[in-house]
């Protein structure tokens, strides 16, 4: 997710982080018998590095995209690996060489690092398997990246709690997973952007790890220092920066939620109408992936790098989303062949990429 070693809670036992989940074969592979790779009767496994709620989201969405292709005939059979341990590189290295051997057309890796990892793309790529690396930025050439951008991730995570609060007041950051390389494109570009807002008080700093819990708990440890507090932006966790405030019975800020089912209700059951919003990446991206690789597969002129627009929720799309969503899953762009076709003429013309519209 978002940050490869995003610390969320952990959903799966380990018997599950080791499961492989295996679509069932339909058709027979037509690329394999004419000799040569066509986007029709493509068998597509899928590497991750590491099992959490928004990993699990993007599965799901990676296997029902998956099988409806698989009835039409564009997918002959699909597994989706989950290497066991806790976002090991080493593991999870094992485990593609592994899935090199049983020779699908494509590989998508969530890649545990996007360094270690190189090694074992390169020798897939090697194999003559179309590698996809999915949310991560990887100098491994032979693969197609498809990602969020985290520079931008820190925009949207800021940029909207300034505007709510007319760029002036205190405010504290919520930084994420410290020293790794998304979060330190994800916290210049915050920082880049409040060297134009002097009205506006960084009074903290709190290491929320993009996790709920943690950020409320590490409000709580400062909370009691700190003047009148406008915004808490930066990775998530609104729902444990509220009760953080809540139960010190502090006016509530300005809040960056989570874009799971459970967050988003509990923002519109609060009440929370201060301008607070919801920024997080987007686990759509694994259908985005797919139709990227049959692109590739098919022939077509494809970028080295395909960038994603980040996922962002408003007060007035909370109805929307919580039509769409249970409890745990969280949101997620409707991809589709068409919009993913423009997000590549997009990046093949410099420009950035739309994201595909919600009813």
């Amino acid at each position: 997710m978002s940050f490869s070693t995003l610390r969320r809670i952990t959903v799966a036992a380990a018997a599950i982080a080791a499961l492989t989940l295996t679509g069932c074969s339909a058709a027979g592979n037509d690329a394999a018998a004419s000799g040569g790779k066509s986007a029709e009767g493509v068998s597509i496994s899928l590497s991750n590095g590491f099992v959490n709620g928004w990993r699990l989201t993007l599965i799901n969405k990676f296997e029902e995209e998956a099988k409806k292709l698989q009835k039409d005939g564009i997918v002959s059979e699909f597994n989706t690996v989950n290497a066991p341990g806790e976002n090991s590189a080493t593991e999870q290295a094992s485990q593609i060489r592994s899935l090199v051997l049983q020779n699908p057309d494509v590989l998508m890796v969530i890649p545990a690092s996007s360094t270690a990892l190189v090694p074992a793309v390169e020798e897939a790529c090697d194999a003559g398997i179309t590698v996809i690396v999915l949310d991560a930025d990887m100098d491994a050439p032979c693969a197609t990246i498809v990602r969020n951008a985290y520079d931008q991730w820190g925009e949207v995570s800021l940029q909207p709690a300034l505007d709510a609060i007319d760029g002036t007041g205190n405010i504290v950051i919520n930084r994420g997973v410290i020293g790794s390389q998304p979060e330190e494109e994800f916290h210049a570009r915050q920082l880049e952007i409040l060297k134009d807002y002097p009205d506006v008080t960084v009074a903290a700093e709190v290491n929320g790890y993009c996790d709920s819990s943690t950020a409320q708990k590490e409000i709580v440890g400062v909370l009691g220092s700190l003047p009148d507090i406008a915004a808490v932006p930066g990775c998530i966790g609104g729902m444990g920066v509220v009760q953080a405030f809540e139960s010190a019975g502090r006016e509530l800020p300005v809040v960056v939620f989570d874009t799971d089912g459970k967050s988003l209700q509990f923002w519109k059951d609060k009440a929370i109408e201060n301008g607070s919003f919801a920024a997080l990446t987007d686990p759509g991206q694994a259908v985005a992936a797919i139709y990227v690789a049959l692109a590739v597969l098919d022939g077509k002129d494809v970028p080295d790098e395909i960038v994603l627009p980040l996922l962002q929720i408003e007060q007035a799309d909370l109805d929307y989303w919580l039509g769409e969503l249970d409890s745990d899953e969280y949101a997620a762009y409707p991809w589709d062949k068409a919009s993913v076709e423009a997000a590549i003429e997009a990046a093949a013309a410099g420009d950035d990429a739309e994201a595909p519209a919600i009813n």
